[in-house]
């Protein structure tokens, strides 16, 4: 995995709120990624919704990846 990619940025596509998963399209390449896990804070549970902008993180494996938080887009 190219070291540029281990942070991408992009929109939510798909949400999974019973796994707390949801799938990204990518902003650089407009791939669909997996499904992400969706970091929480200690006991709250957020969600992000169909079409936020979030930051990901992807592992150096590059199979596996975090939904790190949302973030203000250009519209």
């Amino acid at each position: 995995m190219n070291r540029k990619d281990l942070i991408i940025l992009g929109r939510v596509s798909t949400v999974y709120p019973d796994r707390l998963t949801a799938r990204v399209m990518r902003e650089d390449n407009d791939l669909l990624t997996g499904e992400l896990s969706i970091l929480v804070n200690g006991s709250d549970e957020w969600i992000p919704n169909i079409g936020d902008y979030v930051v990901c993180l992807f592992l150096p494996n590059g199979t596996s990846g975090f939904i790190l938080g949302t973030f203000q887009g250009e519209e």
